[in-house]
């Protein structure tokens, strides 16, 4: 299984019966949750055509805004019925007799005549043929959030191994970089209490406690492992969007840390360049189903 973008486009047309013929078109936007919206050509409530249509899309889909556009058309034209108000027509015919009355006046004086066209119900056969029409566009729309859920995974896995280039680099480094920090330490306090006669001891001491403050070993485990479970949902796929970006969230966090506590040129720099990393990842997460 693949990740999806939330993003997508698919079309279908074909006849329903000898009465009508339907085109669906499907897309999408990002959203937090799944968001069907229906939308048919005609005005009349049909809510177990809804219903259909939003099962075959569900079927696709877990998250986004999807509209679904459904435009019927007539193969033949609709059976009317006319109702003639009898008792009207005789009283008004009475009252204009002798006068120059057409057939058209009579027509548009209202409450004569009635014209009710046939509704637009779908019987069985019909809906059964709709749910085949939606199926088919709703199938290429989710073959178009494939393709652009694997360009965006493929974007994301180099970003990520920007992010794991970084760490490899920099993992090395943790423990002379805690001796560092001990050792300006050490310097820096006794230079401030120089003449003062404190005990050595204890000058190695609290400066061993600061250098312990300045320890970024369990940052870095916790950046390694973060990222592990980030490759491995990716390449597991699904729905996957919310946790990538949750994960993302962590990855920024345990870098912020790094970054602030070391301080080091060279070292500083590196990390802004995997923060700006993880912000290109995120931005393409957010996109993903």
């Amino acid at each position: 299984m693949s990740v999806k973008s939330m993003t997508g486009f698919g079309t279908s047309r074909d006849g329903l019966s000898d009465r009508f013929a339907v085109g669906v078109v499907v897309r999408a936007v990002n959203n937090r949750y799944l968001d069907v919206q229906v939308r048919l050509s005609f005005r009349e409530e049909m809510p177990e055509v809804e219903a259909a249509i939003r099962q075959e899309v569900e079927r696709v889909a877990q998250r986004g805004r999807i509209t679904v556009q459904v435009d019927f058309q007539r193969l033949e034209p609709p059976n009317s019925r006319v109702l003639v108000n009898r008792s009207g027509l005789e009283d008004l015919m009475s009252q204009l007799e002798g006068l120059a009355v057409s057939a058209g006046d009579l027509l548009a004086v209202p409450g004569l005549i009635n014209v009710s066209a046939e509704s637009a119900v779908f019987n069985e056969d019909e809906v059964s043929a709709l749910r085949k029409v939606v199926a088919e566009a709703a199938a290429a729309f989710a073959e178009m959030r494939g393709q652009e859920g694997a360009r965006l995974a493929e974007q994301i896995n180099l970003d990520l191994g920007e992010i794991e280039t970084f760490l490899d680099w920099f993992e090395p480094q943790t423990e002379g970089f805690r001796q560092r920090v001990f050792d300006r330490l050490r310097e820096k306090v006794a230079e401030l209490l120089e003449g003062r006669g404190v005990d050595e001891e204890r000058l190695v001491h609290e400066a061993a406690l600061l250098a312990d403050k300045a320890d970024v070993s369990e940052e870095v485990v916790r950046l390694r492992t973060h990222l592990e479970s980030f490759s491995r949902r990716i390449t597991k796929g699904g729905p996957v969007g919310r946790a990538l970006d949750f994960l993302c969230q962590e990855i920024h966090r345990e870098l912020n840390t790094l970054g602030t506590k070391c301080r080091e040129l060279g070292i500083a720099d590196r990390v802004v360049d995997a923060k700006g990393a993880v912000e290109r990842i995120r931005e393409q997460v957010q996109n993903l189903e």
